[in-house]
């Protein structure tokens, strides 16, 4: 499973939000992986990502790549780390605050329709059944983002973000809501690859937390993925006790519904300079 941050799609949407994209190989020679570097205002100086790569990066084309770039600060969320001596020899350190979430959970939907709907929990199946007259519509963003913003109490995208996603991912975006015959409910961003489909970003509004209607998206949304042929959905972050962030719990329990696999991923490494 190719994670988001290491498509062409991701690059160029953070490319359009004012960043460098560039790439370089991998510790076994197989591989290209993406970083990002961002230069910080008028200052020479600049910041750099290396996320969800599947192999170790080569420190010496990293180290190269940093050097033109004058990064000062540079963040590597892998995947997985494959050799943790190369991190510690090339003066990366754990950091305890990490970027994205470090503790996902993964459907598999080379599952029967059947075995995934045995994997949902009995208040997911109750609350699906409950919502059977709740349609799926797609949104424009300009209206996703408006009751996004009402229904949220915490950061949402702004308009231009959304509108470099939408120019990034083309046909790979979509937006799209629960609804009844009179109102919106929930809503949710899916950002597709060649095998997976990704939750993004996300809302529930007052008549949302009280009909449940989500649950009924949601299945519809890994039922839609399979049928297109995808293998994987994934919930793109739950709560980790390691880097405990206590508002993520509830969201985290209606991921935990859907049956899916629990993946740890290693952290965050930073270096200065």
């Amino acid at each position: 499973m190719t994670d988001i941050r290491q498509e062409k799609e991701w690059g160029e949407y953070l490319r359009l939000r004012g960043w460098t994209v560039k790439s370089i190989g991998c510790a076994c020679g197989k591989h290209r992986l993406q970083v990002l570097i961002y230069r910080l205002g008028w200052w020479p100086f600049s910041i750099l990502k290396l996320q969800r790569a599947e192999c170790d990066p080569d420190f010496d084309e990293l180290r190269k790549i940093k050097r033109k770039f004058w990064v000062i600060n540079s963040y590597i969320e892998p995947l997985k780390v494959i050799n943790y001596q190369r991190f510690s020899k090339a003066g990366y350190k754990k950091t305890k605050f990490p970027f994205l979430a470090t503790k996902t959970v993964v459907v598999d939907l080379t599952k029967s329709k059947e075995s995934l709907w045995n994997d949902l929990s009995s208040n997911a199946k109750r609350l699906i059944k409950k919502n059977e007259q709740i349609k799926s519509v797609t949104l424009p963003s300009e209206k996703f983002r408006e009751i996004w913003r009402k229904s949220s109490k915490v950061w949402v995208l702004s308009q231009s973000d959304l509108n470099n996603l939408k120019k990034a991912y083309k046909n790979k975006l979509r937006i799209v809501a629960s609804s009844d015959d009179k109102e919106l409910h929930s809503g949710i961003i899916l950002l597709s690859t060649k095998d997976c489909i990704n939750y993004f970003q996300t809302w529930t509004n007052e008549a949302g937390r009280r009909s449940g209607a989500h649950y009924k998206l949601i299945w519809e949304e890994i039922l839609r993925a399979k049928s297109l042929g995808k293998k994987f959905f994934d919930f793109e972050g739950i709560f980790d006790q390691e880097y405990p962030i206590n508002k993520w719990r509830g969201f985290s329990e209606f991921k935990m519904k859907f049956g899916g696999r629990v993946i740890k991923h290693p952290g965050s490494f930073h270096r200065w300079f």
